[in-house]
């Protein structure tokens, strides 16, 4: 999977264009989550196409806390689309053991804060802090969300046709 990212100095970019982003890929992927939904229910799965806003700090791996958009430039502020598939009352398919069963994560905007190439905490008093956001075009990231539900699917032995 090809996933293009541009660096930012955050300067460079406001938190409307980082908020506008994010509505429009928020969008394809409840377009992607309402096109295949019905399919997966059939089968008493339900299939959820997400838009997260988490604190990738690795202060909180694994458990990353949710955040709010305003928060869009602070350091770890991490925004994804993730697909997943569970059953009928919300768990995850699979065990710990041999993997649980979900999609690929697509990152749309990140912001660290670096020092030598190491990720540093926010209050690190050394360092820089640059975004990254995804510039694929919203078709692809169509096609991304499709290719992630038709693996799960193929997983999971639903014919979507």
């Amino acid at each position: 999977m090809r996933k293009t990212f541009k660096e930012f100095r955050l300067t460079d970019i406001t938190k409307v264009q980082i908020w506008e982003l994010e509505q429009e890929v928020q969008k394809v992927a409840l377009e992607v989550e309402e096109q295949f939904l019905h399919i997966f229910k059939s089968h008493s799965y339900k299939l959820e196409v997400a838009f997260s806003r988490f604190d990738g700090s690795p202060k909180h791996f694994p458990e990353c806390p949710k955040i709010s958009k305003e928060q869009c430039m602070q350091p770890h502020y991490c925004s994804a689309i993730s697909v997943t598939v569970t059953d009928l009352d919300g768990n995850l398919i699979g065990d710990e053991e041999e993997g649980y069963l979900f999609g690929e994560v697509l990152t749309i905007w990140e912001v660290e804060k670096s020092f030598l190439f190491f990720m540093v905490d926010e209050k690190f008093p050394l360092g820089s802090t640059k975004g990254y956001i995804l510039t694929i075009p919203l078709f692809e990231i169509k096609k991304i969300l499709e290719e992630d539900v038709f693996y799960l699917a193929q997983k999971l032995n639903i014919q979507i046709s």
